[in-house]
């Protein structure tokens, strides 16, 4: 099984959440942001450089690297 058939396969989906605010320099992430927020989300993974160099980052923001590192140091 690969990791997007396990990914789908345990999956939870959430519908979009409603915007109120903006988080972050870049209107597009914020629904991201406010999806992980209202999931209670661990972490966000991403590459993107708005994200990464977000101030506020709650939750956190990481590269996949770094979150693949995480992983592995469970």
């Amino acid at each position: 099984m690969t990791f997007i058939d396990t990914l789908d396969a345990t999956a939870d989906f959430s519908p979009d959440p409603i915007l109120s605010t903006a988080f972050t320099r870049d209107p597009k992430d914020d629904c991201l942001v406010a999806l992980a927020r209202t999931e209670s989300a661990d972490f966000i993974v991403a590459g993107d450089k708005d994200l990464l160099d977000w101030p506020e980052q709650l939750p956190p923001v990481v590269t996949p690297v770094a979150f693949e590192q995480l992983l592995r140091d469970q």
